[in-house]
């Protein structure tokens, strides 16, 4: 595959990416926006148990938590498309450039073969 096909690829999986990774987003803002509903509405009920409240609020306790895990999965893989290790980006376009660079000199100093 040429280079310019595999950047074409490259640049493809990453909007890709980008686009799943918003729609999570999305779905996740949405699942804690009910989540915060349910809690209200529960809060505010006289005529059911205090047993069954304790039971919703437990559901609702660990749905959020999955919710906030998933999140923080989601943003770590943006990140690692984005190139970020360790909260700092790692610029593949300059590392590819520098490579290029070494082997370049290397050739002209190696001579012809």
């Amino acid at each position: 595959m040429g280079a310019h096909r595999m950047a074409n690829a490259d640049k493809t999986e990453r909007e890709s990416s980008q686009l799943l990774l918003r729609e999570a987003e999305e779905h996740y803002a949405g699942a804690l926006e009910e989540l915060i509903a349910m809690r209200l509405y529960f809060r505010d009920r006289t005529e059911i148990s205090e047993a069954e409240i304790k039971r919703v609020t437990g559901n609702y306790t660990r749905a959020t938590q999955t919710l906030f895990d998933e999140r923080k999965k989601v943003e770590e893989l943006e990140r690692r498309n984005r190139g970020i290790v360790h909260d700092y980006a790692i610029d593949f376009d300059a590392v590819r450039g520098e490579i290029g660079s070494a082997l370049d000199r290397l050739r002209a100093h190696r001579g012809p073969v």
